[in-house]
């Protein structure tokens, strides 16, 4: 595993937009498209780009090789930004700044930035890398789930030690698009992103799963790890806690009393904020065609009314406004 691996699967399982292209306009408009709204400049007059753009579409992600092969300027252009790109560089070396923040970016030394600030990245000719696009929405009702909590989430620029863990992830990820796995079961890739999205959050200093609980970061229990995942898996069924109990071989006072000391909440509350937040993420960036009624039975509300009343005191809005958002 690694980030040369990833690099390498990506570049064998992706579609290739550009193909060492020249133009910087199409670069731009293909970059814009993968990635986000930018500006490009090449820092000397006389070179050529010689740009590659590898796309590894999942669900409300990508994963993306970008190389430009000159040494060029990236910074903030026209267009709403709606997403987080998280950089892992491959070879060379770069500057970021985000806002205020500038940070060195070189292989094992990777950075993440944003929606919410101007940027300026500067490559050196040998760049190359691995951008992971994370939309927006997604990791807020993520975050949300994690903290009970709706709000921006700020990391930290520079990428911590503990997420290069999402190496393996990833490349998890990248090797289940358009396998028979997925199609047969096309939750897994929204799973695993769920899982992705997570370990970032908890991994990568925020201010959000930081602030809220410094013992966020720690591993749970192999016991109440096992029950989390014996629910999210049936998240769109009726879950007892008996059933769970059962499950990971514990009683039902065991269960209640591992939630409470480990996560400060019970099952029955843990469960529902997970389904409030696949709901979310399904109304913000589900498959088109689905509606308030599809999202609420899938998620494993049965009571229309009781799944509206939930998610606005949740999320402040309703199920069919986040729904219209999209249209």
């Amino acid at each position: 595993m690694g980030v040369p691996a990833l690099a390498r699967l990506a570049a064998d399982r992706g579609r290739a937009v550009l193909l060492d292209t020249e133009d910087a306009d199409q670069i731009i408009d293909a970059c814009t498209g993968a990635l986000r709204p930018h500006s490009l400049a090449v820092r000397q007059a006389r070179a050529r780009l010689a740009t590659t753009l590898t796309h590894v579409p999942l669900q409300d992600a990508s994963v993306n090789l970008l190389r430009y092969g000159a040494e060029v300027t990236v910074s903030s252009g026209d267009g709403v930004l709606d997403d987080y790109l998280l950089t892992l560089p491959v070879a060379g070396s770069g500057k970021f700044r985000y806002g205020d923040t500038e940070v060195l970016a070189a292989p094992g030394r990777g950075v993440i930035i944003g929606p919410h600030r101007e940027f300026e990245f500067m490559f050196d000719e040998s760049w190359d890398q691995v951008v992971v696009r994370l939309d927006r929405a997604r990791v807020e009702s993520v975050a949300a789930g994690l903290t009970g909590e709706v709000g921006p989430v700020h990391f930290d620029v520079a990428l911590a030690e503990g997420v290069i863990s999402l190496d393996g992830l990833l490349e998890s990820a990248v090797s289940l698009v358009d396998s028979a796995a997925v199609e047969h079961r096309p939750q897994l890739l929204w799973q695993l992103e769920q899982v992705i999205i997570e370990t970032l959050l908890l991994a990568q200093p925020n201010n959000r799963t930081t602030a809220a609980d410094p013992g966020l970061s720690r591993p749970v229990s192999p016991r109440l790890r096992q029950a989390m995942d014996f629910m999210f898996d049936r998240l769109g069924e009726p879950v007892t806690v008996t059933a769970v109990a059962e499950a990971c071989g514990t009683s039902v006072r065991s269960l209640q009393a591992a939630f409470r000391s480990e996560l400060g909440t019970s099952p029955v509350r843990w469960l529902r904020s997970q389904r409030l937040e696949r709901a979310h993420a399904l109304l913000a960036s589900g498959p088109p065609g689905l509606s308030v009624t599809d999202v609420a039975y899938s998620c494993g509300f049965f009571h229309l009314g009781e799944f509206g009343t939930a998610f606005r005191s949740r999320y402040g809005v309703t199920p069919s406004a986040v729904l219209a958002e999209r249209r």
